[in-house]
């Protein structure tokens, strides 16, 4: 989001407030539509960038060394100016001494490391490969490597600042202006999202979960079948069921399931042994609710798996241990269920 605070310290309202998304994206396209290597040199910027890093860390590490190198000498001078026949006074400035040589030393090897892991020294290979990127600048921008920073990075060569302000009449909208390092200013208008519509699922995918459901896909099916389309929900993620089926609830789709309803019921047991919520339900004579809390709240070893047609349901495992335990935590409930202290079976266990 991005806040105009106005007076907001002194007691009055945020003047203005706009989501950030879509002014992010338009100001994106508009830095890689416009900046491109005949006009920008990526390569002398990131060495000038890397100079300047370099730069600063040596200012850094000039510092400590030279602090260092302070506190070696003055050890050795404290050892020279001591009476040799004072030989216990002697032996401890030596050893003061020796381990002021090895933080200096120490120093010194860190100032290397440091050297090494920032990276602030360009060899003939990393200009070549800067020169390389610079020649497909997207790439760069959208690779999974490159991080918010970089990007920012990035913007701050070629661009000296970005205004944005309201415009309501005809239609609600964001006037931009970008400001370039060269003091050329390029201005462009872009519809303003009301609350809630950066959250919105595109309307390809929309499209896309019609023809999928009226194809007869099932909600797992169709997660799969959008994330290899390469299509993402408003929430910019990868579809699961779930998402799917609040897409589609929205659009007043009825999947597979509903329409034909479930070809079979669930069995109460497995052939590993493993029962399944209503049939540890019978099993106990209890509600598939506290079933459901006594898998969430650990009190049976429990997992979820997808079976035929049901998505994650719970699978119990109950031994003839775990199954007396559960039998006596249901019928301690049962006995204590008047009183006001027993809220539920969970509580027993």
């Amino acid at each position: 989001m991005y806040v105009c605070r106005g007076d907001q310290d002194h007691g009055a309202k945020a003047c203005w407030t706009v989501s950030g998304m879509a002014i992010d994206a338009a100001v994106e396209e508009l830095f890689l539509g416009m900046v491109i290597p005949a006009e920008l040199d990526l390569t002398l910027a990131v060495e000038h960038e890397v100079e300047a890093q370099s730069t600063a860390l040596h200012e850094q590490w000039k510092l400590r060394l030279e602090q260092a190198e302070y506190e070696a000498r003055r050890a050795e001078r404290r050892y020279m100016a001591v009476d040799p026949d004072n030989r216990t006074v002697a032996r401890t400035l030596d050893t003061q001494w020796e381990a002021a040589l090895q933080d200096l030393e120490q120093v010194r090897r860190r100032f290397d490391v440091a050297k090494r892991e920032c990276r602030v020294e360009l060899s003939a290979g990393d200009r070549a490969r800067i020169r390389e990127l610079a020649r497909d600048l997207p790439r760069v921008w959208r690779a999974r490597t490159t991080t918010p920073a970089d990007r920012k990075a990035m913007l701050r060569i070629a661009i000296e600042a970005v205004s944005i302000c309201p415009v309501e009449v005809p239609a609600r909208k964001t006037h931009i202006q970008v400001q370039w390092r060269s003091a050329a200013v390029d201005e462009l208008t872009i519809p303003r999202p009301g609350r809630g519509d950066h959250r919105r699922t595109p309307a390809q995918a929309d499209a896309q979960l019609r023809e999928l459901v009226a194809r007869g896909l099932i909600d797992e099916e169709i997660a799969v079948e959008l994330n290899r389309m390469g299509l993402e929900t408003g929430a910019r993620r990868p579809w699961n069921p779930r998402a799917v089926k609040g897409v589609r609830m929205r659009l007043g789709l009825k999947s597979e399931h509903q329409r034909l309803g479930r070809k079979h019921a669930l069995p109460d047991q497995r052939s590993d042994g493993r029962y399944s919520v209503p049939g540890a339900a019978r099993l106990f004579g209890v509600a598939e609710s506290t079933v459901i809390r006594w898998a969430k709240c650990g009190a049976v070893k429990a997992d979820r798996e997808d079976f035929g047609q049901y998505y994650r349901v719970w699978w119990l495992t109950i031994d003839e241990r775990c199954a007396d335990r559960l039998r006596r935590a249901n019928a301690q409930w049962q006995e204590r269920r008047s009183t006001p202290s027993s809220k539920d079976t969970g509580d027993a266990l």
